[in-house]
C-alpha cells in the first residue's frame, strides 16, 4: 500500500516507475477504499496524471478511473479559483505597500507542480513581517473579509504572540492565513540566513508577480511543517510529497503509522502533545494569558465550539480544566 501512494505521487513523471506502477496497481482488489486513502492523502491529482502517463487507465476499473479522473478536475478548478482570490489579496496588500511571501500550496502548485492543478490545496497561506501582519490582517477585514471567533477578549492584544498566524480570514467562501512567523523555533541554521521575506524569491503566476521562499528557507519550512503534524498526528503524503520533489536527498521519512490513516489528532496522545506545543508557542510572558483565555473561553466562542446555548454553555467550562492536566 506505501509503495503504491508512494509511485502514485511522483512527479515529474518517470518512465522507471511504470513497470513497478503497473504491478501495484494490479494487485490492488478494493479500488473504492484505495480511492478513499488516496482523497486522504491528498494526492488523488497526482494520482491521476501518473496513471495516464504511465497508461494505466485500463489497469482500474471504469468507476474507479472516473473518480480519480473527476478528482483531478476537481483539483485543477479549485486551484484556478484560488489563484483568482489570491489576486485581489494581491492587490490590496501591494497598493499598502505590504510584501507577502506564498507558502505551501499557492507556492508549490504555481512552481514546483508546473501550475497544472497537481498540487492540491484548500486555501492559501502567507508570510507578513510581524510588523506588518496586523495592519494586513485589518486592511483585509475593511475589503470584506471576516475571521473567525476568537477564542477568548484576552487574546485580542497578544494575536502575534501566539502561534505562527494569525486567525484565518475568509470570504466568499475563500480563506486565506496570515502567517507571520515561519518555524516553530529558529534554529541556528536558520539564523544563518537572512530575513526570510527580505530573501525571498521573485516569480510569476500568470501574469502576475508573485513571491516565494528561497529553496533553503522552503525546505527548512515545510520539514518543520511536516514534523509538526506528524507530533499533532496528521501526516498526508501530499506535505511528504512536496519535500521530496523539492529536494530527493531529503531524509524525511513518511511515517508507517500514517499510511492507513492520516488524520489522528483526536487521539489523546496528539492532541496534548498539539496543546503543550501550543502554549510553547507563545511568548514567554503571554503564556499565562493563553492559557487562562484557552480555559475559559468566551461564551460565544464556547456555543459554537460546544454547539449549544443559554446555560448550558456553563457545564461545558469544568471540562476544559483537564488541559491543565496535559500541561502539568
Amino acid at each position: 500500500m506505501k509503495d503504491l501512494l508512494l509511485l502514485l505521487c511522483n512527479y515529474p513523471f518517470d518512465e522507471k516507475k511504470r513497470e513497478p506502477l503497473s504491478k501495484l496497481i494490479r494487485e490492488v482488489e478494493d479500488w473504492h477504499k484505495m480511492i478513499e486513502l488516496i482523497n486522504a492523502h491528498g494526492i488523488i491529482a497526482l494520482a491521476a496524471y501518473n496513471i495516464k502517463k504511465c497508461g494505466l487507465e485500463k489497469e482500474i476499473s471504469a468507476d474507479a478511473m472516473a473518480a480519480i479522473e473527476n478528482g483531478y478536475m476537481q483539483s485543477v478548478v479549485r486551484n484556478s479559483w484560488l489563484t483568482e482570490r489570491w489576486k485581489e489579496v494581491n492587490a490590496i496588500l501591494c497598493n499598502a505597500g505590504i510584501k507577502h511571501i506564498l507558502l505551501k500550496g499557492m507556492a508549490l502548485e504555481h512552481t514546483l507542480y508546473g501550475s497544472k492543478g497537481l498540487r492540491q490545496m484548500n486555501d492559501n497561506d502567507i508570510l507578513i513581517k510581524r510588523e506588518d501582519a496586523i495592519k494586513a490582517w485589518h486592511l483585509l477585514q475593511q475589503n470584506g473579509f471576516t475571521h473567525e471567533i476568537i477564542k477568548s477578549g484576552l487574546y485580542k492584544k497578544i494575536l502575534a504572540d501566539t502561534g505562527k498566524h494569525l486567525p484565518c480570514l475568509y470570504k466568499n467562501g475563500y480563506a486565506v492565513e496570515i502567517h507571520h512567523k515561519l518555524l516553530d523555533n529558529k534554529t541556528n541554521v536558520e539564523k544563518s540566513y537572512a530575513d526570510p521575506v527580505d530573501s525571498a524569491v521573485e516569480t510569476t503566476i500568470g501574469d502576475t508577480k508573485a513571491w516565494i521562499l528561497s529553496k533553503e528557507m522552503q525546505m527548512m519550512y515545510l520539514t518543520d511543517h511536516f514534523k509538526r503534524h506528524a507530533m499533532e498526528g496528521g501526516v498526508q503524503i501530499r506535505q511528504y510529497a512536496d519535500i521530496i520533489l523539492l529536494d530527493k536527498n531529503t531524509r524525511v521519512i513518511m511515517p508507517d503509522t500514517f499510511i492507513a490513516n492520516p488524520q489522528q489528532q483526536d487521539k489523546a496522545r496528539y492532541k496534548k502533545a498539539a496543546y503543550r506545543k501550543a502554549v510553547r508557542s507563545v511568548t514567554a510572558k503571554y503564556r499565562l494569558r493563553y492559557v487562562t483565555g484557552d480555559i475559559f473561553p468566551s461564551v460565544t466562542w464556547m456555543k459554537e465550539r460546544y454547539k449549544c446555548s443559554g446555560l448550558r454553555v456553563l457545564v461545558y467550562y469544568p471540562h476544559r480544566l483537564g488541559k491543565l492536566l496535559w500541561l502539568i
